[in-house]
């Protein structure tokens, strides 16, 4: 399940000073500040400050939004504010802000008079309030649409969306079993640099725990698990050999939850030589995917970061790796050996079939062979770009039709919405992406570019 935001709604507006004597209008623009408040809570769990309009009053508002640990503050102006006011709001707090400015009519009309004026010219003190945010070096999205127009509020649904992302990777645990595959250059980084630009802490899990947990686990659920898998996908392997695949996935699933992990990834090859499990994980760590709990291969933490962010927007997201380009389809053929997401794909074409990559002491474990389905999808490569820096490369397109070849890997074929293939190539290098990428189905660049604004690191769009 998504992450719910928290939003904080802050609706402001001068009334009545030394001089502007329009208290008559309170009542109204209260009222119009609950519809405002009432429409975002479409959005997620609204913290309503009520109407603003003095300085003690923001900063009772931030003490609020504060104390409710706010994942995003929605700024409003039904008239023209004194910019000291969100002034004091912003100078205290922290959570991401969006500017919505926003009116109830399209136009005024010939005969409309100074009450409707007072309720739609929030326009008079935006360029204060955007000022004292550029002042004060403090970020902020920004949509200006009429109060019901569906284009606006799609986008203030994005931007909302994007912060939602973010409170789950501010409180995300991310289990990293053994070591990320050795000389992997892109596997590489520092993780407290995650935990301070990008928000996940990165747990180590023993992989002694997992071999444990395996010979824990019931014979009755190893059998049920089976049992329910060749009831859905064909199991192309030697039923003992699936057995140990299948215990071996349950434990780690077991563990996961027990850790309270988020997301996952394990250097696959940890257990190969260990007489207790001897088998590569790679159908227990596609069937995490599915369950909830995303999971990369080979020890890479970033793109089990990535899947955890394209999963709290889409639901399901799987991790892809370059393999083939197809310079006739003009499309680039992605694929993982064994690992893959079976809820993303293409329906009743899931095969489970021994691993053709990675003998252990028992043998060649289970793994994925499948088709995605085709489809749009947004692909998405977090990477460390030096210095402490971090970058989302972010690219959509369409996943075509694709027979799976006999390979034991899910696979797909990728096309670009509007680059050919060499030139979508040279600028997915050219961006940094590290040579696994997470991916969901559907369009979900606006959110991303939201997200990393708010986490105040790179965005590259391919």
């Amino acid at each position: 399940m998504a992450t719910k935001a928290k939003i904080g709604v802050l609706v402001m507006a001068l009334l009545e000073d030394a001089y502007n004597k329009t208290a008559h209008m309170r009542p109204a623009a209260t009222e119009a500040a609950a519809r405002i408040a009432q429409a975002l809570g479409e959005y997620g769990e609204v913290v309503h400050a009520g109407l603003v309009e003095e300085e003690h009053q923001a900063a009772a508002a931030a003490r609020r939004f504060n104390a409710e640990d706010v994942d995003i503050i929605v700024a409003v102006e039904l008239a023209y504010t004194k910019g000291v006011v969100p002034a004091r709001c912003f100078l205290d707090t922290t959570a991401p802000v969006l500017v919505w400015n926003t009116q109830q009519i399209a136009r005024l009309g010939e005969s409309d008079g100074f009450d409707v004026v007072m309720l739609n010219s929030g326009m008079a003190g935006m360029p204060e309030l955007t000022a004292v945010l550029i002042r004060t070096g403090r970020d902020f999205a920004l949509v200006t649409s009429r109060f019901e127009d569906p284009d606006g509020r799609r986008k203030i649904r994005q931007v909302i969306q994007a912060a939602a992302v973010r409170r789950r990777l501010r409180t995300a645990k991310v289990g990293l079993v053994g070591h990320p595959f050795e000389g992997m250059t892109d596997l590489m980084f520092d993780q407290l640099s995650m935990r301070q630009s990008v928000g996940p802490v990165v747990w180590p899990v023993e992989p002694e725990a997992i071999a444990v947990r395996y010979g824990e686990i019931p014979q009755h659920e190893v059998e049920a698990l089976v049992a329910a898998e060749r009831a859905r996908y064909r199991v192309e392997m030697d039923q003992s050999l699936f057995e140990r695949s299948a215990r071996l996935a349950l434990a780690l699933e077991s563990v996961a939850r027990e850790q309270r992990l988020d997301a996952f990834t394990a250097f696959d090859q940890v257990w190969l030589s260990d007489p207790r499990v001897g088998v590569i994980p790679s159908y227990g760590t596609g069937r995490l995917c599915e369950v909830g709990i995303p999971a990369a291969p080979e020890g890479d933490v970033a793109t089990a970061v990535a899947q955890l962010a394209l999963q709290e927007l889409a639901g399901q997201a799987t991790t892809l790796e370059n393999y083939v380009i197809d310079f006739e389809n003009n499309a680039v053929m992605f694929s993982h050996d064994g690992h893959g997401n079976p809820a993303l794909a293409t329906p009743g074409g899931v095969a489970v079939k021994h691993s053709i990559y990675y003998q252990g002491v028992h043998g060649f474990g289970a793994g994925f062979e499948f088709a995605y389905e085709p489809g749009p999808i947004t692909n998405l490569a977090l990477v460390t770009v030096g210095a402490g820096r971090w970058r989302f490369v972010i690219s959509e397109g369409e996943l075509l039709p694709f027979p799976p070849r006999p390979i034991s890997a899910p696979q797909t074929l990728f096309r670009h919405d509007a680059l050919p293939v060499d030139q979508w190539c040279n600028a997915w290098l050219r961006a940094g992406a590290t040579h696994h990428m997470g991916a969901a189905r559907g369009r979900w660049t606006p959110q991303l570019l939201e997200l990393a604004r708010m986490l105040d690191i790179e965005a590259v769009v391919v």
